[in-house]
């Protein structure tokens, strides 16, 4: 299993547990789990688009769930969205290992 796979997992753990309070806070563990699963393989342009895509989608979903007008279905959906993009930067991590 390569190394990254366990950032990868717990920066989804990171976005399915939100609530509207532990959302924002959680930006530094979004950025770390990023990161480290980045130094495990070599950088390219792919995975430097990928992993920037990522943290975007990520701290957007982090916006939405803690604001206060989101509603469950738009937060439901800012998480679904921030889950596809970690599955996105797990696939181009993995080509490139």
């Amino acid at each position: 299993m390569p190394r990254h796979t366990e950032n990868m997992r717990a920066l989804r753990e990171t976005l399915t547990g939100l609530t509207r309070e532990t959302a924002w806070p959680q930006k530094n563990e979004v950025s770390r789990n990023i990161d480290i699963a980045m130094s495990y393989v070599a950088w390219t342009p792919a995975v430097g688009a990928a992993a920037t895509d990522t943290a975007a989608r990520c701290f957007e979903v982090l916006q939405i769930v803690s604001r206060a007008s989101s509603d469950e279905a738009k937060r439901a959906s800012a998480i679904q969205d921030g889950l596809a993009a970690i599955d996105e930067l797990e696939r181009v991590l993995d080509a490139a290992a």
